[in-house]
C-alpha cells in the first residue's frame, strides 16, 4: 500500500475525530456540519496548502455570511442565494480572496437549511463562523503534527544521486580521451530536469513550512541554486563536447584535464577555476582542424561548470 496514501487517509482521520470529540464535548457546537466541513475543505494532502486552504476557508466563510445575511434579510430562497453569489464574486476580487470564494457560495446554499431570513441573525452568523475556526484550527493542527519529517533526506538522496550520474558520465569522459572506451552519449536531461523539480518542490516546501528557520540555517537554498547553475551549464557542456569529432580523443591533453578537474571538483578536491584563456584552445583548433567557435563556446561552459562543482563541496547543516 502506498505510503503516502497511508499517511494522508490518517491525516483526515485524526482530524474528523478531533473534532468530532471537540463538538460532542462542547456544547456551544450546535450543528457539527460546520467544523467539519471546514476540516475536509482545509486538510491538503500536500501540507503547505493547508495553510492557505484555512485562511481562504476563513474569509470565504466571513464574506458568505455577512453578504447572505444582508441579502437574506430582504430575499428569500433561491432568489436571495444567487443575489448573494452574485454579491460575493466583486467582493471577494476585491480584497484579493477570489479563492475563498468556493467556499462562501457553498455558505451561501447552506443558508437554504434555515426556514426564514428571520432565523438568519446576527447571533447565529456569529455562532456559525465560530464553528468554522474550530474546524480550521484542528485541520493546522494535524497538518502541523503530520507534516513530512524527511525533506532533508529526500534532498540529500536527490543530491546523492546527482553526483553518481555526473561522477560516472565524467568516468566515461575520461576512458573515451584515454582511447579505453566508445565516446559517450550525452546524459539525458528528463531525469535530472525531474529530480532538480524534486528538490525545488521541497526546498519550496520547507521554506512555506514550520522548519523554515531550519531551512535558512541550512544551506540547502544555495545548494538548489548551484545544482540549477550546474544542470544548465552541463547540459550545454556536453551537447559542445559530442560536436567534437571522434579522433580528438587520445590527442587532446587539454581536453583530458578539464575533465580531470571536473572530477576534482566533483569528488572533494576542489581546484582554482581555469582562467579565461583562449590560447590554448586556439592551437587545439589549428593542430585538429577544429573551428575555434567550439572550443572556445566549450571553454566558457568549462568555467561556470567547474566553479559550480566546487562550490557543492561545502557541506550543508540539516
Amino acid at each position: 500500500m502506498d505510503a503516502l496514501l497511508v499517511r494522508n487517509s490518517l491525516k483526515m482521520f485524526a482530524a474528523v475525530f478531533i473534532t468530532a470529540a471537540i463538538a460532542a464535548w462542547c456544547e456551544r457546537i450546535e450543528f457539527l456540519w460546520y467544523p467539519l466541513m471546514a476540516v475536509v475543505i482545509v486538510v491538503d494532502d500536500n501540507d503547505e496548502h493547508t495553510v492557505k486552504a484555512a485562511s481562504a476557508r476563513v474569509m470565504g466563510t466571513v464574506v458568505g455570511g455577512l453578504v447572505t445575511f444582508i441579502v437574506h434579510t430582504i430575499l428569500a430562497g433561491w432568489i436571495g442565494v444567487l443575489v448573494s453569489i452574485l454579491l460575493m464574486i466583486p467582493v471577494m476580487r476585491l480584497f484579493g480572496w477570489q479563492s475563498g470564494l468556493g467556499t462562501a457560495a457553498t455558505l451561501s446554499v447552506m443558508f437554504l437549511m434555515i426556514p426564514s431570513h428571520v432565523a438568519l441573525n446576527w447571533d447565529y452568523v456569529f455562532n456559525r463562523a465560530l464553528d468554522t475556526v474550530v474546524g480550521c484550527l484542528v485541520a493546522l493542527g494535524v497538518g502541523l503534527l503530520f507534516w513530512p519529517r524527511n525533506s532533508y533526506h529526500e534532498l540529500e538522496q536527490i543530491d546523492r544521486q546527482w553526483r553518481i550520474s555526473l561522477e560516472g558520465q565524467l568516468q566515461r569522459y575520461r576512458d573515451w580521451i584515454s582511447g579505453n572506451g566508445p565516446k559517450p552519449a550525452p546524459l539525458a536531461t528528463a531525469p535530472l530536469t525531474n529530480q532538480l523539480q524534486q528538490m525545488e518542490q521541497l526546498v519550496q516546501q520547507e521554506r512555506h513550512g514550520p522548519r523554515k528557520r531550519k531551512l535558512r540555517q541550512s544551506r540547502w537554498e544555495q545548494r538548489l541554486r548551484l545544482w540549477q547553475i550546474t544542470h544548465f551549464h552541463w547540459t550545454a557542456w556536453e551537447r559542445l563536447l559530442e560536436s567534437l569529432p571522434e579522433q580528438i580523443a587520445g590527442m587532446s591533453p587539454l581536453l583530458q584535464r578539464s575533465i580531470e578537474g571536473l572530477e576534482q571538483q566533483l569528488s572533494g578536491a576542489p581546484q582554482p577555476t581555469p582562467p579565461r584563456d583562449s590560447t590554448p584552445w586556439q592551437r587545439l583548433a589549428q593542430t585538429q582542424q577544429i573551428p575555434l567557435l567550439s572550443l572556445l563556446a566549450l571553454s566558457e561552459e568549462l568555467r561556470p561548470l567547474h566553479a559550480s562543482l566546487g562550490g557543492l563541496n561545502k557541506p550543508v547543516r540539516c
